[in-house]
């Protein structure tokens, strides 16, 4: 029996990347390629570029292929999946198309199902597109995962009669996910005029989308491969690190904190929101700001070094007395509040040498991010009622042995390191619908075995125990001074 190739393409804001995995996890080959300009002909040159398309070619097994994109991007296609524009993308933001919805009746039922509008809403965006006439011109409003999808199974001159959207992927659409199973949220399509018939279908993640049979899967190396439905790249990167079954909390530390804990229910609060789970149930997850980004910065911008150079600094102490508070901007979850900027609390001229100096600067941004990352843990204790046994990480900052140590100790449970293998997330539910694993511990097994893990030094957690109890106080008290300080300066 010939193996089984299984393949994701991670289609990134900043590039494409494809990952081909045996059924066995076993990574066989992957490409990768920048993608300078955001249009539709050069996401295909780089995907081009991206996929291992000879080896693909000389591979004559079966052929399992998904994919991930940014959520909450689309591309106005007509009735062949010709783009009628460049794509839309997620950062955009329409003031316009935000104040003719903010205040409708049913934009704020909406945000009650878990599905917030703002300016960078597609919501907003497609009512600016309908007023300037390019709405009525589409024949579908796609995101770019089942763009991609589509282009291999549809021929060029086939018409895309029947369109699908997995349900991560239609959430910031406009999808009540309460439902079982998901479906549009017609009300507010109804007061914002955006016509429904041009929304695909909704469907779950991994559904069977067909064969791959055009030109464009010929070229890559994928004509005859079983295409299925992907996920965001958010929930890619949960699933990735093992936030599978209820309970489950996987944190995500890059350029932002992106917690995501499984749940199944919802339960409301101001700081977090909600996807569907692609297996089952919810993820409940947050976006912070520029927290890892901070750090890359303040190393980068202020220090003149590396990230890697100011860890090493901070790896090489032999006390952890004075350092100063680091607070991250609070412009976005858990707070989401404008005025609120970063800030370095009992900074002080110590007489020490600069080494030191630079590696408790450097231990006041992990220590400040950390405190943030544990108040989620504390959050989804108390909002679900069950506590977290362990927590699963992932993401670039997760790579100093320091910093897990103190992760550890902060959270006072044990952590599991996992690698940054979006693809492997993408791929579980199309392995699951496609019957290739029977259950979700079988696909747990193979794929996600973690890299390392660290349990909790008591000695570590006593150290920094006060400082982070009272953390959120602190923070909030640095709000109410950046909120007077900012109105001020506006008078």
């Amino acid at each position: 029996m010939k193996d089984v190739l299984l393949i994701n393409i991670d289609l990134g804001t900043s590039g494409v990347k494809v990952e081909v995995y045996d059924e066995r996890g076993k990574l066989l080959a992957e490409g990768k390629a920048p993608i300078h300009k955001q249009t539709t002909s050069e996401w295909v040159r780089a995907l081009k570029e991206a996929t291992p398309t000879s080896f693909l070619t000389s591979s004559k097994g079966r052929k399992i292929v998904t994919a991930d994109s940014t959520s909450g991007t689309f591309i106005l296609v007509d009735e062949y999946g010709n783009p009628l524009a460049d794509p839309v993308m997620y950062y955009e933001k329409s003031l316009h198309g935000y104040n003719l919805v903010k205040d409708l009746e049913s934009v704020r039922e909406l945000s009650e199902l878990g599905v917030h509008v703002d300016a960078a809403s597609p919501i907003s965006k497609l009512v600016e597109l309908r007023e300037k006439g390019l709405l009525e011109r589409a024949r579908w409003v796609i995101p770019p995962t089942q763009w991609v999808l589509y282009k291999l199974v549809y021929s060029e001159k086939q018409k895309w009669t029947s369109v699908e959207v997995d349900y991560t992927n239609a959430l910031k659409f406009g999808a009540n996910i309460t439902r079982e199973p998901p479906e549009w949220y017609k009300p507010v399509f109804e007061e914002t005029k955006i016509p429904l018939e041009k929304m695909p279908r909704i469907v779950g993640c991994g559904e069977y989308m067909g064969i791959a049979e055009s030109k464009f899967a010929r070229e890559l190396g994928l004509e005859g491969a079983e295409v299925y439905q992907g996920v965001t790249d958010g929930n890619a990167a949960a699933l990735a690190s093992g936030a599978l079954k209820e309970g489950d909390l996987s944190i995500y530390g890059g350029t932002t904190v992106v917690p995501k804990y499984v749940s199944s229910t919802i339960k409301q609060h101001p700081a977090v929101y909600y996807h569907k789970h692609p297996l089952k149930g919810y993820l409940a997850g947050a976006a912070t700001s520029f927290t890892g980004g901070f750090l890359s910065w303040f190393a980068e911008k202020l220090l003149g070094m590396t990230v890697d150079e100011l860890v090493k600094y901070t790896e090489q102490l032999d006390d952890y007395s004075g350092v100063p508070l680091f607070m991250p901007p609070g412009d976005r979850s858990p707070f989401n509040d404008p005025f609120l900027k970063a800030a370095l609390l009992g900074l002080y001229p110590w007489d020490e040498p600069r080494e030191k100096i630079l590696g408790k600067l450097g231990l006041a941004v992990m220590l400040g991010i950390t405190f943030l990352e544990y108040s989620y843990v504390d959050l989804f204790e108390k909002l679900f009622g069950k506590r977290v046994s362990e927590v699963r990480l992932t993401g670039g900052t997760v790579k100093s042995r320091l910093w897990n140590e103190l992760r550890a100790a902060i959270y006072e449970r044990p952590v599991k390191i996992y690698g940054e293998r979006v693809g492997v997330g993408a791929l579980i539910p199309a392995v699951l619908k496609s019957g290739l694993f029977k259950d979700i511990e079988e696909v747990e097994r193979v794929f996600l075995a973690p890299q390392g893990a660290y349990t909790p030094n008591p000695q570590l957690t006593s150290v920094f125990k006060k400082d982070r109890d009272l953390f959120v106080a602190r923070w909030r008290g640095l709000q109410k001074v950046y909120r007077e300080t900012s109105v001020e300066s506006l008078a």
